[in-house]
């Protein structure tokens, strides 16, 4: 009996290896092979003609750290990202609010497709069309000067504005997602027992509602920093040289067929992502500890 059931356990892992082993292996080329071969790289060199020199250094990271160029754009790229973070929030959280709470359940999903079917459609495509919007000949000018609301076009193409503009245009559903999918599952009984001990709509929601959906919150912002962070056809198309953020040097690096620099380059990025995750999930622990959740 024994026996049997050491060779039935056995058998049970042979199939769980055998259905974890294709996952695994797509893992492991689409995603530990490249970023493994962008730490080797970002350890070697080009000399004069532009051949690579295999051979390990600190020249590219050396060269980043003693640039401000880089380290500046870096910040400035976590400073815009976060800013589309906070601003995708500020829009998606009272929409998916709203759908949830006072649009019908028959009308509910073909809503939340049509703020999600947008991304279907190129990105650069999407961001073209801000220039239309948003440039000096653009809708937007021509309706505040036909309304008399300013006396010359506004100046906002290829600037930061415009770019942070452009990135919570793109990232909005990344941010709507999550949260309205927290909000859907709330349990109508907490916020019935909420109010029948006397907190009104703003306590209930910042009392109840909000903790109870902020994982969705927090997901919402993480799955839109940091694509926003890395993000350069944005900055490229509404930014220009003053709207530059640090996923332009890393595509004008490799444009440049200076590979262990771009490497390195994408390496600092992604420990500097790392960074946050791990601050943003300490800063979490922190709170649960006081909340007595843990």
């Amino acid at each position: 009996m024994g026996k049997q059931g050491a060779s039935g356990r056995l058998g049970e892992k042979g199939q769980l290896a055998f259905l974890l082993l294709p996952p695994l292996l797509t893992l492991l080329v689409l995603f530990v092979a490249p970023i493994s071969l962008l730490a080797v790289y970002g350890f070697w060199a080009l000399d004069d003609n532009y051949n690579i020199q295999e051979t390990f250094q600190l020249t590219q990271y050396r060269k980043i750290a003693n640039d401000p160029l880089y380290v500046g754009t870096l910040l400035t790229s976590a400073g815009m990202a976060l800013m589309t973070t906070v601003g995708a929030l500020l829009l998606a959280l009272p929409l998916a609010y709203y759908i949830v709470r006072f649009v019908s359940p028959r009308w509910r999903a073909l809503l939340v497709l049509a703020l999600i079917v947008p991304g279907w459609v190129s990105v650069l495509i999407r961001t073209y069309s801000w220039n239309l919007v948003i440039g000096e000949s653009g809708l937007m000018n021509w309706l505040l000067l036909s309304v008399g609301i300013v006396d010359e076009p506004i100046k906002l193409l290829f600037t930061k504005a415009s770019v942070i503009i452009g990135l919570i245009y793109i990232y909005l559903p990344y941010m709507l997602v999550p949260i309205y999918a927290s909000i859907e599952r709330l349990d109508n009984s907490i916020l019935e027992a909420a109010e029948n001990l006397g907190a009104g709509p703003v306590r209930r929601f910042i009392h109840v509602t909000l903790p109870l959906i902020a994982p969705g919150i927090v997901a919402g912002c993480i799955i839109t920093f940091i694509p926003a962070i890395g993000e350069y056809v944005v900055p490229n198309m509404l930014g220009g040289l003053k709207g530059m953020m640090y996923g332009n040097l890393i595509t004008t690096a490799f444009s440049n067929f200076d590979w262990p620099f771009g490497s390195a380059l994408s390496m600092v990025l992604l420990a500097s992502i790392l960074a946050c995750l791990l601050v943003v999930g300490r800063f979490l622990n922190v709170n649960r500890s006081m909340l007595g959740q843990e």
